[in-house]
């Protein structure tokens, strides 16, 4: 569990994720599940051993967080590292309200999620600056 891709590449990234390729980091990647449902993936681009990556990375993490949260994402949200389905090292992001289709419960348990093109985009167009 938690593999580490060596190789960011955009395509490499969408085929093991199954997910949109949206920006790069110096620290990690981030992908766009193709839902209704606001989510990202954040993908490392190290292990999560070392306390100064780790704190960098969180800390990266919650000032995407802020600048989705301004742009009028959440103000919810779950914040989780999880590897059960996907081997690959990666943490997801996932703004939820009670009008979700899957509230109250968890979403990757959730089958069947409304497909769309737009909140990727959505997500692109907002974190446009971010990744400047």
């Amino acid at each position: 569990m938690d593999i580490i891709l060596p190789k960011h590449t955009p395509t490499l990234l969408e085929q093991t994720f199954d997910a949109i390729y949206l920006y790069d980091h110096p620290l990690f990647s981030v992908l766009a599940e193709p839902t209704e449902l606001p989510w990202l993936l954040i993908i490392p681009k190290q292990p999560l051993k070392e306390t100064d990556y780790i704190g960098a990375l969180y800390q990266e993490i919650h000032q995407l967080i802020e600048v989705l949260q301004r742009s009028g994402f959440g103000p919810h949200f779950n914040l989780a590292k999880l590897g059960n389905q996907n081997p690959h090292l990666h943490i997801h992001i996932i703004f939820r309200t009670q009008e979700d289709e899957a509230w109250p419960n968890p979403v990757w348990c959730h089958e069947g999620l409304k497909p769309s093109e737009e909140m990727p985009l959505t997500f692109k167009n907002v974190l446009k600056s971010y990744f400047k």
